[in-house]
């Protein structure tokens, strides 16, 4: 469809969305009749009908193919689609210029869940079809080789590296990365729904995150699954974010010993872990000697220490043994952190972005990691 199209007002795009279903219900074999255009309407859409099958057809165009436009219209043209139920089996459509396919997903999984015995559909104007009814599977056809959407004006949430949304970047990047190196289910997801409930988030989060992913072009899903594309620009914003809200205690040890050994005393169980290149030493991937050992934990302050005999705060005279550091993105950081010798260790994506932005020869440690480890992860370009 031409871009003046997709520019034209909402009855045009109603038009051409009525045709083009038209089209392919007929090629497929469909005898198909169409409802005269006009304000006050007194049959459905359409009416097709192929041997025993017969549907009437409600059909509706949004102007953007948003989940949050194409669910709640979707649900409109429902109840309006039942009025005709006498004359067949009602089938709802909805439709946009252009639509994910895993928008299409969440459209038609709604639908299931909410109106089992209603057939539906979703259509935009670039190829892409997704129908689930009796005799309806087959007119379902992929979307021409496109980048990811970009809707502008996307509701999408403030910070698109929250903490939820790293683990579920952490989450998509789990297939490409050895379990050694990062706690994380592996698989592919075709829509936000599926990522959502396999990262044990709630599925209106993960759908705020596919949202935000496509409204910046970080994900492209034609093949069918959730793919992330543009990489070195998302892995260069992932780590400017990575360089906010970090907060450090320096101690010491009252009595002496050796650091690390403190460090790695403290980082076992679930609520603390070695971070930067303590973590770096653990994956066998260090780089760079001298620097005190961090660990990361959930609250910081004197209740950190409270019950660790051997550890003061160091004043600001005082050379540090190691940093106690809060964990920025607690969810992020202590679901995907893996276990070495019993200790608690950051995944090797988490040490990566920390390191990339530690001044203390820690790009040389990024780079190091990404070259060994990450390679083909992460483009060298976001070192």
């Amino acid at each position: 469809m031409s871009t003046q199209s997709r520019r034209s007002s909402g009855p045009a795009r109603k038009e051409q969305a009525e045709q083009d279903l038209e089209k392919v219900l007929r090629d497929a074999g469909w005898h198909v009749q169409a409802a005269p255009h006009q304000a006050d309407r007194e049959r459905p859409d359409l009416e097709v009908r192929r041997g025993q099958l017969r549907y009437v057809v409600e059909l509706k165009i949004a102007p953007e193919g948003r989940g949050d436009r194409l669910v709640p219209l979707w649900s409109q043209a429902c109840l309006q689609a039942l009025r005709w139920k006498g004359a067949g089996s009602p089938m709802v459509v909805v439709g946009a210029p252009r639509i994910a396919p895993s928008t299409a997903e969440q459209v038609l999984e709604f639908a299931a869940e909410y109106a089992p015995d209603v057939a539906a559909g979703v259509i935009d104007f670039e190829g892409l079809r997704r129908f689930r009814g009796p005799g309806l599977e087959e007119l379902n056809s992929e979307p021409r080789s496109r980048p990811a959407l970009a809707y502008a004006g996307a509701s999408v949430p403030a910070d698109p590296f929250s903490d939820l949304n790293q683990w579920l970047l952490k989450v998509l990047l789990a297939p490409e990365i050895p379990d050694e190196y990062l706690s994380a289910p592996r698989q592919q997801y075709r829509n936000a729904s599926e990522l959502a409930k396999t990262a044990g988030v709630s599925v209106a989060s993960g759908y705020r995150f596919v949202q935000q992913l496509q409204a910046d072009g970080y994900v492209d899903d034609s093949k069918g699954y959730l793919q992330l594309v543009r990489r070195g620009s998302l892995f260069g914003q992932w780590k400017a974010a990575a360089s906010r809200r970090v907060k450090d205690v320096p101690v010491r040890l009252l009595v002496g010993g050796d650091p690390h050994a403190a460090a790695a005393s403290i980082a076992r169980g679930r609520s603390a872990c070695l971070g930067l290149f303590a973590a770096a030493d653990a994956i066998d991937a260090g780089f760079v000697e001298g620097v005190p050992p961090y660990v990361y934990v959930r609250r910081l302050g004197r209740e950190a220490i409270r019950d660790r005999s051997n550890l003061v705060p160091a004043e600001r005279y005082e050379a540090p043994d190691l940093f106690l550091r809060k964990a920025p993105a607690p969810e992020s950081i202590f679901r995907g952190m893996v276990e070495r010798d019993g200790v608690s260790v950051s995944d090797v994506i988490q040490i990566w972005l920390d390191a990339s932005v530690h001044p203390t020869r820690g790009q040389e440690q990024a780079d190091l990691i990404r070259r060994r480890i990450l390679q083909d992860v992460i483009p060298a370009e976001s070192d």
